[in-house]
């Protein structure tokens, strides 16, 4: 049996560790930077600081960090990647999957996901619980595709996208890198990077929303430097 360790361990962490467990891997270890969070499952421990993580370099990884936080799931992934541990992606057995998609490392499959032929699937991506990817989508790096969202065919979704739960985008729609589509939303027109849109047909929400929103991300990300700097001094102790 294989050992993993999971970066997160809030709720989805929870949701992988089912697969986790039905792809026969074993998990060894959580790791997050939040001391308030608790092991999810009282036989896995739960660390918090760099003292324990070079104790299970070489191991598998998957960071189950889910909502609109794809820049930080690529980041840590890349860094644990630099550090020796390997990815592996997390693929329900209940998904279905066309065996001429193309699915990249270290991403995550949930049950009742469908993805259909000639799609792409970026690193470090999420295809949640019955989210549907229909022929010729292209989908980018650190995206998250939420429950029960539909992308029709001939799809582009950029870099670090959020596709709401219940979205629809209709067929050959461009949605550029970072772009927030709000749960429930019709998207009938491409979206240029870093929008916000919601509603029927989706539409651009007002600046003074999107600014502070934005800001909140930014703040969010600004949070996880301190966590960034201890990654890459495991890094350099590594090479020492």
């Amino acid at each position: 049996m294989k050992d993993i360790i999971i970066w997160g361990a809030t709720g989805q962490a929870i949701v992988l560790e089912e697969i986790i467990s039905d792809m026969g891997l074993n998990i060894v270890a959580f790791f997050d930077r939040n001391k308030k969070v608790k092991s999810p499952f009282d036989n896995i421990p739960i660390f918090y600081n760099k003292d324990n993580l070079l104790a299970f370099k070489n191991k598998y990884f998957s960071v189950a960090i889910g909502g609109t936080n794809g820049k930080d799931r690529v980041s840590i992934s890349e860094m644990l990647l630099n550090l020796g541990f390997k990815s592996i992606s997390i693929i329900s057995k209940n998904a279905y999957i066309s065996k001429s998609s193309c699915i990249m490392d270290g991403v995550q499959i949930l049950p009742n996901a469908t993805i259909m032929p000639r799609v792409t699937i970026g690193k470090y991506s999420i295809i949640n619980t019955s989210a549907s990817i229909d022929h010729e989508c292209n989908i980018g790096k650190g995206v998250h595709i939420a429950p029960n969202a539909t992308l029709s065919g001939c799809i582009e979704v950029g870099d670090y996208s959020f596709i709401g739960s219940g979205a629809t985008i209709l067929p050959r729609i461009k949605i550029g890198k970072n772009v927030i589509v709000g749960a429930g939303a019709v998207v009938t027109k491409d979206i240029n990077d870093n929008k916000i849109v919601y509603g029927i047909p989706a539409t651009e929400q007002n600046r003074t929303e999107q600014n502070r929103t934005e800001q909140n991300r930014t703040e969010q990300n600004s949070s996880n430097i301190d966590l960034y700097i201890n990654l890459l001094f495991y890094k350099s102790q590594a090479a020492a």
